[in-house]
């Protein structure tokens, strides 16, 4: 007798499935995984064949920048940084939500395509399932031209948690997508997590998204913080490629615990008190609830581990992202060994302590080794 858990973004094909075999034989059977995603925590039978993928927390990634192009709280010329200095964090927040909403207006009026080629990075990289990364503003457009997000509708989106860095370079969002169909049924469809770039004229523009499949929305807790509340760590004055060197150190020790204590105790550890993952059938908020639902993943259910492959930061030290690929081992139902790659994005957040912690974190499956 054997039983599956799995850790969904609300697709059947977006899991994070961990085969536990009874509590005598102590053998877990991982045929797929999520690194985190959105989606449904469950327990069911297994049926048919199943495919590993990595949800480091995945979701869609999605920026705005004003009506003119690019979204969100606007300030151009030789003046920009210095208007950008003076604004307070709440004001920086408040710009952030600003710009991930006027994208969503644009997907609305224009299409997700439209919308993202006119909003994201130049050399933004967007994270899907099943794909190596599209990877560039026209390739980005051509991969949802092919693949609308309104393929149904309209769609729009909206974050339940985005922040910014003490300089308000640097910023993230996580949230729902959904479509309205025949004008009155609004549907959810996929979780998002999104990685911003303040540009030098105080626009903001997505550097990667990642976007997963969902039934059902993440709803956050009573008495949840859209923003962290966390105690801020000392203020830094740094160059974003040193931070940066910060952060894929302590992804890089992260995969190191999950190869050697397992990926739940990793996940757990790393995860900051105030963490956001797009997976269960609501979304998972905090570290406790992080804990409890990784538990399940041991060192003996599943062999994860990744590499950091490129990523951005802040230069105030407190925020940056790493993107890369995972590789997942387990066994398929025949004993066999399986192997799945995955590709992700991972969010990081500098504590008070000193010490760098996920506050999200997501992604999906690759063809092979060669990702993201």
């Amino acid at each position: 007798m054997s039983w599956w858990l799995e850790l969904v973004w609300g697709e059947g094909s977006y899991a994070l499935r961990c085969r536990c075999m009874s509590l005598m034989a102590g053998r877990g059977i991982p045929p797929s995984w999520s690194r985190a995603g959105s989606g449904m925590l469950q327990a069911s039978s297994r049926k048919g064949s199943q495919h590993m993928k990595r949800m480091f927390a995945g979701a869609l990634v999605v920026a705005a920048l004003g009506t003119l192009g690019c979204g969100g709280a606007k300030a151009s010329g030789p003046g920009a940084e210095a208007v950008m200095a003076r604004q307070s964090l709440e004001d920086q927040r408040a710009g952030l939500r600003a710009a991930d909403q006027a994208m969503s207006d644009a997907a609305e009026k224009a299409g997700s395509a439209q919308a993202f080629a006119d909003f994201v990075a130049d050399d933004a990289v967007l994270l899907v399932d099943g794909t190596y990364a599209p990877k560039g503003r026209e390739a980005i457009r051509a991969w949802l031209a092919a693949h609308p997000l309104e393929a149904e509708g309209k769609v729009r989106w909206a974050p339940v948690r985005w922040d910014v860095s003490a300089d308000g370079t640097l910023g993230y969002a996580v949230g729902n997508v959904s479509v309205e169909s025949g004008g009155t049924s609004v549907r959810p469809t996929a979780r998002y997590i999104t990685a911003w770039k303040r540009q030098p004229d105080g626009q903001w523009r997505v550097a990667v998204a990642v976007l997963n499949a969902a039934k059902t929305p993440m709803t956050p807790p009573a008495g949840f913080a859209p923003s962290s509340t966390q105690p801020a760590p000392e203020p830094r004055a740094l160059p974003p490629a040193k931070v940066l060197e910060e952060a894929k150190a302590a992804d890089s020790a992260f995969s190191a615990m999950s190869v050697t204590e397992g990926m739940g105790k990793a996940f757990a550890a790393w995860a900051a008190q105030d963490a956001v993952m797009p997976l269960g059938s609501a979304g998972i908020f905090g570290h406790d609830a992080i804990a409890k639902a990784y538990a399940p993943f041991t060192l003996e259910a599943i062999d994860l581990r990744w590499e950091p492959v490129l990523g951005d930061a802040a230069g105030s030290g407190d925020l940056a992202y790493t993107v890369g690929r995972a590789i997942s081992t387990g066994k398929n139902e025949q004993g066999q060994p399986e192997v799945d790659h995955v590709k992700y994005l991972t969010v990081w957040r500098r504590q008070a302590d000193g010490q760098w912690r996920y506050v999200t974190d997501g992604g999906n499956a690759s063809p092979g080794p060669q990702g993201p």
